[in-house]
């Protein structure tokens, strides 16, 4: 077997032309680079916007007129049922729009993936609700409210890496945000633990308070600092 002679061709060997082409080409894919999580940024918002634009649009869908004067009373209770979830949905995209405005400039690709995870999660409420608007029973009240706790988890996790990224040459901000997120945490656990184990005693007053907290922090914003 004869070895064929392979001319290695170096960069010196292109014409001027060529050479200008690839330090063109190179250029713009610096910049690509560069650009690309702000471009990831502006897909996420517009990704998060539509798909919960969906759930609350799914979630409307799934109220039945009342036929006769019997099936009035249930129709007034899936109207509050959609009310409890469509401002649950709207304090999270409130609370997302914040974390990207304010500090969220350049995610990364674990933002990126919590915040798919997220999505995911959240697009189990319209079954949920469909659940409880069947039947108010504690199971389904109970599965409500996991999903509603995973949900705010990775929400916090969103913050957490968002701000951790932002504040990244401060050591003392770093400090900050770590234990701000340790006490978010720790009281979302201990408030969803507490409303999961009173649906089983009381559903319906269960379901009422998971709607009371978002209410209150959408209508009535505490004054929020740029991190955090």
């Amino acid at each position: 077997m004869k070895r064929r002679n392979r001319k290695e061709h170096t960069f010196n060997d292109f014409s001027k032309q060529e050479k200008e082409k690839l330090k063109t080409v190179r250029q713009e894919l610096i910049q690509a680079q560069e650009e690309e999580p702000e471009s990831l940024r502006e897909h996420l918002q517009a990704f998060n916007d539509g798909v919960m634009a969906i759930i609350i649009t799914i979630i409307v869908l799934e109220i039945q007129p009342a036929i006769n004067e019997v099936h009035y009373g249930q129709f007034l209770a899936n109207i509050i049922v959609f009310l409890i979830t469509f401002f649950i949905v709207a304090d999270f995209w409130y609370d997302l729009h914040l974390a990207f405005s304010y500090y969220i400039f350049k995610p990364s690709k674990t933002i990126a993936v919590l915040d798919f995870f997220f999505l995911v999660d959240l697009s189990l409420l319209p079954v949920m609700t469909k659940w409880i608007m069947a039947e108010s029973s504690t199971f389904a009240v109970a599965n409500f409210g996991v999903v509603f706790l995973i949900a705010k988890i990775l929400e916090y996790l969103i913050q957490y890496f968002g701000a951790k990224k932002t504040a990244k040459y401060s050591q003392i901000m770093n400090i900050i945000i770590s234990r701000s997120f340790i006490r978010k945490v720790a009281v979302t656990l201990f408030l969803n633990i507490v409303l999961i184990g009173l649906s089983f005693v009381l559903p319906r007053l269960a379901m009422i308070l998971y709607v009371v907290i978002p209410v209150i922090s959408f209508l009535f914003p505490v004054k929020r600092n740029k991190i955090m």
